[in-house]
């Protein structure tokens, strides 16, 4: 179990519980595959997501991985492809609003 702080803590103990705080975790649809991803949402350019693995025999625990735009994750349990479809305007959630390349300096 890693160790989590904060928000990110809480959702797991909730998912350990039984309550999925963030229903839109789970990727929703069949089983991803290279040529067909399993596609993940997010409104930034990455997010937390955890993989259950497929239905009944094919389950297992969930894998947390941090997915990102551009770039495909492949579950090193199950081999189920993800990708993230960003929705709103992307950006970091960490919130640092740097564009890569383009250094903005305030004076």
């Amino acid at each position: 179990m890693p160790i989590a702080t904060g928000h990110e803590r809480e959702e797991l103990e909730a998912e350990l519980q039984g309550k999925d705080i963030l229903e839109i975790n789970h990727p929703s649809g069949p089983f991803g595959t290279k040529e067909n991803p399993a596609i993940v949402k997010s409104v930034f350019d990455k997010r937390i997501v955890g993989c259950p693995g497929g239905e009944g025999e094919d389950e297992h625990d969930v894998v947390w991985f941090w997915l990102e735009k551009d770039k495909p994750y492949e579950c090193p349990v199950c081999t189920q492809y993800f990708q993230l479809e960003v929705v709103g305007d992307g950006g970091d959630p960490e919130g640092h609003d740097e564009d890569e390349g383009e250094h903005h300096h305030h004076h």
